[in-house]
């Protein structure tokens, strides 16, 4: 049982700013149980902890940003030896109900991937008279168990290409990497007649599209699709469109930490056909832990994204169609906007967005047993409290 914490001199009175003391834990998840010990200094004092002091112990673990708390307190004197009267220490015990720090149900990681974050700290608080105590921290490990990790789905990488006056195939090459990957590609394109997309394809694989917009004649295509489990590594993207295109544009985005099951939410699109100031959609049910992601493909104009959004691929193509994408934090909210300036031709544009939604997560509820116990002689009011 290795020491975490030694920590000399914790002095609480009513008299000082000094009635609360946090102390962090190198808490492993591997740890089976936690053993904290109240102990009289060693520093010689007339009297380490008196009769009425009482203090009130929390074992405070936050596991992937979820805070779990179980409280003990202990009073009734820890004081040198006067006549064989004594209490030497206090023993406060914390087990989980399930053996560790870890987790029963939900997903999962092996601990040392990375995923898993936990922090502790034990929270001490005089109740009343005056306390002077040394706190020492022991923890049981066992072998290395799954432990939970909360999912929340993260940019990985973007790119994006463009021809003009081509036969309306356009590949680029993309590299994903982690893990839950999930893929996004728009495609805008200008040709007339109009041009559909026919298909999206990742490494061979056939995407699903979500939106096919023509717009403005119709001349103008934007397209969105997406895939979940791509492969990994340097793989060719191919949009296909239903005949040629003057101008042919191809933008990827791909994240980690997205369902493998259901990977989007509802999309949304809009378009507008004449000289406006600004395009906009909202994106409905947005978790924190989404990523929202967006296609704009509009024609002769300049295009800002909108507040909260980081723009990931850029192509203007001939000067005449130009398509722009961006990611937005779940916490943002569902808005996705552009502002559109200096546009000729009154032709307008069209936005389709979508939110990525993460994979199962989330650390399970944490429920400790604790007991509490005085070592030592006890004599008079003095009491050791144990709860569970």
């Amino acid at each position: 049982m290795p020491v975490l914490i030694p920590r000399r001199g914790v002095e609480l009175s009513p008299l000082k700013d000094r009635a609360f003391v946090s102390v962090p834990v190198a808490l492993d998840p591997r740890t089976a149980s936690l053993e904290v010990r109240l102990r009289r200094p060693t520093t010689p004092s007339p009297l380490a902890w008196d009769a009425t002091g009482r203090v009130e112990v929390s074992l405070v673990l936050v596991a992937d940003g979820v805070e779990h708390r179980c409280v003990g307190s202990a009073g009734g004197g820890i004081r040198f030896g006067i006549d064989g009267r004594e209490i030497a220490e206090y023993v406060l015990r914390y087990t989980p109900t399930w053996g560790f720090f870890g987790a029963r149900g939900g997903r999962t990681t092996r601990l040392g991937e990375g995923k898993a974050s936990y922090q502790a700290r034990l929270e001490i608080r005089l109740l009343r008279g005056t306390v002077a105590t040394e706190v020492a921290v022991t923890n049981e490990i066992l072998a290395a168990p799954d432990v939970p990790f909360r999912n929340s789905v993260a940019f990985d990488a973007a790119t994006d290409a463009q021809e003009v006056s081509g036969d309306g195939v356009l590949s680029l090459s993309h590299t994903s990497a982690g893990a839950d990957r999930a893929v996004f590609a728009g495609v805008g394109a200008g040709s007339n007649p109009g041009r559909t997309t026919t298909s999206v394809t990742y490494a061979g694989t056939t995407m699903t599209e979500m939106w096919d917009l023509l717009t403005n004649g119709p001349f103008v295509t934007n397209s969105g699709h997406r895939l979940a489990g791509q492969a990994t590594g340097a793989q060719t993207v191919t949009s296909t469109l239903s005949g040629t295109a003057g101008e042919h544009a191809l933008g990827v985005i791909s994240m980690t930490g997205v369902d493998a099951t259901t990977p989007v939410g509802t999309p949304v699109t809009t378009s507008v056909n004449d000289l406006q100031s600004s395009i906009s959609v909202t994106v409905g049910t947005v978790g924190a832990d989404d990523l929202l992601v967006d296609n704009i493909v509009g024609t002769y104009a300049t295009m800002t994204v909108g507040a909260d959004q980081t723009l990931r691929n850029t192509e203007t193509v001939n000067a005449a169609v130009d398509l722009r994408e961006s990611t937005q934090p779940g916490t943002a909210g569902g808005v996705m906007s552009y502002a559109i300036s200096g546009e000729r031709f009154g032709l307008g544009a069209s936005l389709g967005a979508v939110a990525f939604k993460p994979a199962a997560g989330g650390a399970a509820a944490a429920v400790f047993r604790k007991t509490i116990s005085a070592l030592g002689t006890r004599t008079g009011s003095r009491q050791a409290h144990a709860s569970d």
